[in-house]
């Protein structure tokens, strides 16, 4: 079945609903807290994938209040690259978490735990998880996207055919780079999500992937990897995204000291491998 991407605000019917795939909570970097995130999806009918950074303790709480609510992290790896899981169960979640994540994080909670993308690639598939790879293409100068890491040479491209999924629209990146990522999928018949990754309450649903009314997060994630599932949604503008980073910049400020070793080992990855 041929999914559609709709480079366009969602519009909610009596038929549609959204389900945003990328959502962050004060459990790692976002400003909302995951009581606060369940509640609103409730009361304006949409489902959320809560997928804090590297923690698991997000999802746990907005199941507490809410059944639209599908449970899921977002992983950042060694090299730079994150990754995002989705489970059907919080705890097929919790057993991933405390068997293959928990161990390997480092000062900064929301930065790059300790294992290599091939790695979390693999142990995400072994615990039965849904592996989709977070803006594929982006952010800026670093390596946060797989498909970034595999055109700089720093990752081999065997990762991403372990992949399950891409994001193809994520409301953080540009047209551009979404497309590519589209276009990645269509070529290699991979599952296509969208995701406001919002950090903030105004950004969630921004980007989609579209269901029907009364579907579970589950059924959602289901038609996902069947192709069944459409994507829509947009990216910020360039004045969104100073607003963001400055809405951002007060959450790692304690962390400034590992966050710039962080971003200094990963650039010497990067550098050590061109040079190589």
């Amino acid at each position: 079945m041929s999914v559609n991407i709709i480079h366009a605000p969602f519009k909610k019917s009596d038929e549609k609903k959204a389900f945003d795939m990328h959502v962050h909570t004060t459990s790692s970097d976002g400003l909302a807290s995951a009581k606060t995130q369940a509640k609103l999806a409730d009361k304006y009918d949409y489902s959320i994938a809560v997928t804090d950074h590297n923690v698991i303790a997000g999802a746990k709480k907005a199941l507490e209040f809410s059944k639209n609510i599908l449970p899921a992290i977002e992983i950042s790896a060694l090299e730079g690259p994150h990754l995002l899981i989705y489970f059907d169960k919080f705890a097929e979640l919790r057993s991933y978490y405390e068997e293959s994540v928990k161990d390997y994080l480092t000062f900064c909670p929301n930065m790059a735990v300790k294992l290599s993308t091939e790695k979390i690639v693999e142990c995400a598939k072994n615990a039965g998880g849904f592996v989709v790879a977070a803006h594929p293409y982006g952010y800026g100068v670093s390596v946060r996207g797989v498909m970034k890491g595999i055109n700089t040479g720093l990752i081999s491209s065997e990762v991403a055919e372990e992949l399950d999924g891409l994001e193809v629209i994520c409301s953080g990146l540009s047209d551009k780079k979404n497309m590519l990522a589209e276009s990645y999928s269509k070529k290699y018949n991979k599952c296509m999500t969208g995701g406001s990754d919002a950090h903030v309450l105004w950004e969630v649903t921004r980007a989609v992937n579209v269901g029907f009314e009364n579907e579970t997060p589950q059924e959602l994630l289901e038609n996902v990897r069947r192709r069944r599932s459409d994507v829509c949604g947009v990216g910020r503008t360039p004045a969104q995204n100073i607003l963001m980073g400055a809405c951002m910049t007060p959450r790692y400020l304690p962390y400034a000291v590992p966050v710039t070793v962080t971003h200094v080992k990963q650039t010497y990855m990067r550098v050590k491998h061109k040079s190589g």
